[in-house]
């Protein structure tokens, strides 16, 4: 009888031993052949224990949290606002702006600048022309503010002079056109003599 023994040794150490016996027989002979095996069997490993720390930490709740002051940038204002600077000239070349027209004249376009929510800030009435600034809304539209400007004060001119309107049979005292520029600067003498000449060109006068 002849016999053998096969050992595994895993990583996990484990010990296995089983024994079998076969017998084999053949018709020549009455040979008896037996075999023995060893096959692993499993060993009971101890289990290993894992500790693992936690470090948390600890939060003192009767004392208040900290809150940091955060600064918050600046940030520039908008303007909803717009400014121009204004010039009409008279129709008539001899319709001169002097005497108690100045006055009155100055009065009036306070009133429609309020009564249309616009802001007069500077005004100048000179015998030929009249330049003013003014403050408006960005919604505001040039034209159609200086629209108003010229047919409430045209009105108003006729009623409490009406000199002029012998020689101008026209609604409107002013001449044709208008110069307007943004922002709160003033037309130069050059500017103003330049469109003056330009109108009455237009006009036919020169």
């Amino acid at each position: 009888m002849n016999s053998f023994e096969y050992r595994s040794t895993e990583t996990e150490q484990l010990e296995v031993e089983k024994r079998d016996t076969q017998t084999v027989s053949q018709d020549t002979g009455s040979v008896s052949v037996s075999i023995s095996v060893s096959v692993p069997e499993p060993v009971t490993v101890p289990e290993m224990e894992v500790e693992k720390e936690i470090n948390e930490k600890e939060i003192d709740t009767e004392r208040p949290l900290s809150i940091e002051t955060l600064e918050m940038e600046t940030v520039p204002q908008i303007s909803t606002e717009l400014a121009y600077s204004c010039l009409l000239i008279p129709r008539f070349s001899d319709h001169y702006l002097a005497g108690d027209i100045t006055r009155d004249l100055e009065i009036w376009m306070k009133e429609v600048c309020i009564s249309y929510g616009w802001r007069l800030d500077t005004i100048t009435i000179r015998p030929g022309y009249v330049q003013w600034g003014m403050t408006v809304p960005l919604t505001a539209n040039p034209a159609q503010f200086i629209r108003h400007i010229r047919q409430q004060t045209s009105q108003k001119i006729f009623e409490d002079y009406p000199r002029f309107s012998r020689k101008n049979v026209s609604a409107d005292f002013w001449a044709p056109g208008f110069s307007v520029v943004p922002g709160n600067h003033p037309h130069s003498a050059e500017e103003i003599d330049s469109f003056i000449l330009q109108i009455r060109r237009q006009q036919g006068i020169y």
